[in-house]
C-alpha cells in the first residue's frame, strides 16, 4: 500500500483524540439545552416559548452534528 511521507500519523493521532475528548465534553454539557420547552403561558409568552423551542432544535441538531462527527 502506498505510504504518505508528510503525514505524521502520531500527530493526527493526538489531534484526532483531543478532539474526540473536545465533543464528548461539549455533548455532556449541553444536554440541558434539550430539555422540552415548558409550556405553561402564566409563566412565559408565546415569543418567548417559540424562541426557547427554536433554541431547543438548533441544540439538537449541534448534538447531531457532534455525534456524527
Amino acid at each position: 500500500m502506498y505510504e504518505r511521507k508528510d503525514i505524521n500519523l502520531a500527530e493526527l493521532t493526538k489531534q484526532l483524540k483531543n478532539r474526540r475528548d473536545e465533543l464528548v465534553r461539549l455533548m455532556s454539557a449541553g444536554t440541558a439545552e434539550q430539555d422540552p420547552v415548558e409550556l405553561d403561558q402564566s409563566r412565559i409568552g408565546r415569543l418567548s416559548r417559540m424562541d426557547a423551542m427554536q433554541q431547543q432544535e438548533m441544540a439538537r441538531e449541534i448534538g447531531r452534528r457532534r455525534t456524527l462527527e
